[in-house]
Formats: C-alpha cells, sequence, structure tokens
C-alpha cells in the first residue's frame, strides 16, 4: 500500500453537478447502482494516482477488472452491529472512492489455498459505538482498515522477505490490529499475489546486496562509482509510488539500513 493524495483527482466536465443529481435521486430513495456510471466515470483518473495499481495490493492492473471501492459501503455495512444499509450519503462523493482489483473488493477464497478476503460490504471501526448511520462527522469513526488516503497508514503494512508475505510493521497493539485485519479484509495473502511479491523482494535484495558491494569498492576504485550509482538508480525504481509493491519494498529496503551503508538512508529520503 501506499499513500495516494486523492486530491490530485482530474474529474471530467460537469461531473459534479452530476454526481450531485444523483445525490439527489438517492437522497428520494433511488438505489445508487442505478447511477454507479457517475463512479465509474472516475475510475480512469482514480487509476492514474498510482500507475494503474490497486490502491490496497498495489498489484497491477492485469491482475483483475479493476473498480472503484467506495471505502465506506454505499449498500449495507455487515460489521454493524445494527441494520445498517451502507453510507448511501457519500455514494456519489469522490473522496470515499479508491481504486481497487477484484481480489480486494469482491468477496473470494483463494484457489490453491484457504484464504478468505475480499472488501465488500466489510467496514470494521475500532469503536463501534461510534459508526454513523446517517450524515454526520465522519472523524468521529475510527476505521480499523489502513486507507490509502490516510497519509501513514501505508506504513503500517510491509512483506516478509522470504515469502512475500504481507506482515504487520508495527508492536503497537492497535496498529497491528488495524494490519491485521487489512491484511484479511483486502485478501492481501492471496497466494498469487504473494508469489509475485516475492520476486519482486528477491529482486530487490539482490540488488541491494550488489550495490552494498558497489558502494564499497567505489570507497577505494571511485572508477567503479558509476556502476554503483546505476544499481542505486534501479532500487530507486522500485520503490516510487508507481513501482508495483513499492511500499513493501521500502520496508524491506528499510531493514537494510547501517552506518556503513548511508546511501540506503538517503535513498529513502530522497
Amino acid at each position: 500500500m501506499r499513500y495516494v493524495d486523492i486530491d490530485e483527482l482530474v474529474m471530467p466536465s460537469g461531473w459534479l453537478s452530476r454526481a450531485g443529481a444523483a445525490a439527489l435521486a438517492v437522497l428520494a430513495g433511488d438505489d445508487p447502482n442505478n447511477h454507479s456510471i457517475v463512479w465509474r466515470d472516475l475510475k480512469d483518473g482514480l487509476a492514474s494516482l498510482l500507475g494503474d495499481k490497486c490502491w490496497y495490493c498495489e498489484s497491477w492492473i492485469d491482475r483483475s477488472d479493476n473498480a472503484v471501492d467506495h471505502f465506506r459501503p454505499k449498500n449495507s455495512v455487515s460489521d454493524a452491529i445494527a441494520p445498517h444499509k451502507g453510507y448511501r450519503w457519500l455514494a456519489f462523493d469522490h473522496l470515499n472512492y479508491r481504486y481497487s482489483c477484484t481480489f480486494c473488493n469482491s468477496r473470494r477464497k483463494g484457489i490453491d489455498d484457504a484464504t478468505v478476503g475480499g472488501k465488500a460490504d466489510r467496514f470494521p471501526l475500532l469503536d463501534e459505538a461510534k459508526r454513523l448511520y446517517a450524515p454526520g462527522p465522519l472523524a468521529q469513526e475510527q476505521p480499523t482498515l489502513l486507507d490509502p488516503c490516510e497519509l501513514h497508514d501505508w506504513e503500517l503494512l510491509g512483506c516478509q522477505q522470504e515469502n512475500g508475505q504481507p506482515c504487520a510493521t508495527s508492536f503497537d497493539p492497535i496498529k497491528r490490529l488495524r494490519a491485521e485485519t487489512s491484511i484479511e479484509i483486502y485478501h492481501l495473502h492471496y497466494e498469487p499475489t504473494c508469489k509475485v511479491r516475492h520476486r519482486t523482494a528477491v529482486q530487490l535484495i539482490s540488488d541491494i546486496e550488489e550495490a552494498k558491494r558497489l558502494f564499497i569498492i567505489a570507497q577505494t576504485s571511485p572508477a567503479r562509482e558509476r556502476d554503483f550509482s546505476n544499481m542505486a538508480r534501479r532500487i530507486k525504481r522500485a520503490i516510487i509510488p508507481k513501482a508495483p509493491f513499492s511500499g513493501d519494498m521500502i520496508f524491506l529496503l528499510r531493514g537494510q539500513r547501517s552506518a556503513e551503508h548511508p546511501w540506503i538512508q538517503q535513498l529513502l529520503e530522497s
């Protein structure tokens, strides 16, 4: 997962007017899904904000047919204690949209393993008593799910170097709960995705080891500085926002920091 600044979204001309009209129709009793064209019109714009990757798992678009997910579900909320008809009043609020692949957005079971996930109508809160059932201050809710549009939520997820399995990065009980719940609900532990994530991690670690070797050599052989720089640029490309699994690769790169190799911290900060 990576942070996505949804304020950078560029909307088609007239979209806000169409969204407003659809919201009024829903307020009068219409089904939000009858106006799905409204949020689907933003699909390409949302996709462009993170290089056509799913905002939850960071897989490329060819993982599945990606869709516009309503972060707060529009039709129903299965995690609510009392019957909840969904956050219908947010159905046409672009700030509630997240670009998601089918594996993260739709409930399903893995073919080759027992993992189950997919967000669907899931939206657990840390304190269920604060859930909204009508328009009100969203800040009163504390979502359990990590949100790519929150500045630091993505930092709570990483992956295991040895198998590409997602993991929590914090030992804080609440932060760990949020990460582990998100892994299950977003289906981030889906085995085919873990295999691709692992291949990406293996390549990154190999590049880091080579860069470390070249960095040491370059200290006494300036002619090798270019070789080191080329490898460092390759590592940098693996952690830019639009690279696949870049959030996980940042987590792994942070684990390689040392006083002997200050260039790693410099890459992370640049």
